[in-house]
């Protein structure tokens, strides 16, 4: 995720982590599309700067920043994660969701990727701005459709709990 929250304007020049990266127009989607993946597989989409959800190799959810709320896997649900700050210090408090909230969670988020599997399977609709690959864009297409397949597949599970300190 970018360092704050606001600030994913330049993910292209910043994210240095994810390589291959690409930035997309797509068809009906106002602010552009932004794609990047780790040396380890896990990969990352930004639909402008807020939805932002990122995987792990094999499409399981588990970071993601919805209307303005960061959410990290705990394996089982989402954890919530706000920060607090006072005079001394600045705190992440952590909310887990309900089995509804994150029912109606991930049921948002599939629908956001059904329509972008939609959209994505007609190249005409989708237009790269700029790409830091090393394969063709054709391939490039097509990594990120089979990634976006991964997320469909798996878009009710979640990967593993990351722990946070403690």
């Amino acid at each position: 995720m970018a360092l704050h929250e606001q600030d994913r304007e330049d993910l292209m020049r910043e994210a240095t982590a994810l390589f291959p990266r690409a930035e997309f127009q797509v068809e009906h989607q106002e602010d552009p599309l932004f794609w990047g993946q780790k040396k380890n597989g896990h990969f990352s989409f930004y639909f402008g700067s807020d939805p932002v959800y990122q995987f792990d190799q094999n499409g399981f959810l588990r970071r993601a920043f919805i209307d303005g709320q960061l959410y990290r896997t705990q394996g089982s649900t989402l954890a919530r994660l706000t920060r607090v700050h006072d005079s001394a210090e600045s705190v992440l408090q952590r909310y887990d969701l309900t089995e509804t909230e994150l029912a109606a969670c991930l049921q948002k988020m599939g629908q956001r990727f059904l329509q972008l599997d939609l959209v994505w399977q007609d190249s005409q609709k989708v237009q790269i701005q700029q790409s830091l690959a090393d394969c063709s864009e054709l391939e490039l297409h097509d990594l990120i459709h089979n990634q976006i397949s991964q997320v469909l597949q798996h878009a009710e599970q979640l990967a593993p709990r990351i722990r946070g300190k403690r």
